[in-house]
């Protein structure tokens, strides 16, 4: 049977070259609506969305997402936060201590990136293109300034959205047998031959667009070689996050 909605998410992929066309503020309030009803762990709703319409804020967010064109050029851009803030307020007024710790931030976490694609889902069911900006970690030092964010509002990421310029191809995606496990997890041995038949695919996705010789196994081994953003845990708990 025709299922609109997995065509949809099957058709993903991420658009890096918008139009300059604004995105309607009827779609963006439609799309929001719509992905409130994600998921959140005991109704605690620990998210926030951020739209960036100064022009000024937008080329400088760039610049700190490391200088990425998409966070000025598209139509919209927001910045997804993980928001325990109103719960501290609630707290205060309720004159009770509001304690953060681990399992607190990890909420927060979960239910902003749960949102989140409830929202790339919903805008790209109206035919728009979107793509997640993880470099807004970069320096989110800087971010907070910019943004003058209070303590408990916690930056993850941003969305750009808007009319694609051209529409990508979506990148191959690891198989069904190496995500989906029954019962146990998979010895090492299966899960490096899932491995391995992934970069075979990946290896011919690659070499299509002019990139012969490379594999996934290859790019993973590289990223994860050293630490990056490690001043992150520094920031998040100046921000009033517990990671302990």
């Amino acid at each position: 049977m025709p299922n609109p909605i997995q065509d949809c998410m099957m058709a993903h992929s991420s658009v890096r070259a918008f139009e300059p066309t604004p995105v309607p503020k009827e779609v963006i309030e439609r799309c929001v609506a719509a992905a409130q009803m994600a998921s959140t762990s005991s109704w605690i709703q620990a998210y926030s969305l951020l739209q960036i319409h100064d022009a000024t804020k937008r080329e400088a967010l760039a610049e700190l997402c490391g200088g990425q064109a998409q966070v000025h050029a598209a139509g919209a851009f927001f910045v997804v936060l993980a928001d325990s803030r109103r719960h501290l307020l609630l707290a205060e007024s309720a004159g009770c201590d509001h304690v953060q710790n681990l399992e607190g931030f990890l909420l927060a976490v979960v239910d902003a990136s749960l949102f989140a694609q409830s929202l790339a889902l919903a805008f790209e069911s109206e035919g728009l293109g979107i793509c997640f900006i993880g470099g807004l970690r970069y320096q989110l030092d800087e971010v907070d300034r910019l943004l003058d964010l209070p303590q408990g509002a916690w930056p993850l990421f941003g969305l750009s959205v808007g009319t694609p310029e051209e529409k990508p191809d979506g990148r191959p995606r690891l198989p069904l047998s190496a995500v989906l496990h029954h019962d146990r997890y998979p010895t090492d041995g299966e899960v490096a031959a899932a491995t391995d038949a992934f970069d075979e695919v990946a290896s011919a996705h690659y070499a299509e667009r002019g990139l012969a010789g490379r594999t996934w196994s290859g790019g993973m081994a590289r990223k994860f070689m050293a630490p990056v953003r490690e001043e992150l845990a520094a920031y998040y708990i100046s921000k009033g996050a517990r990671l302990s």
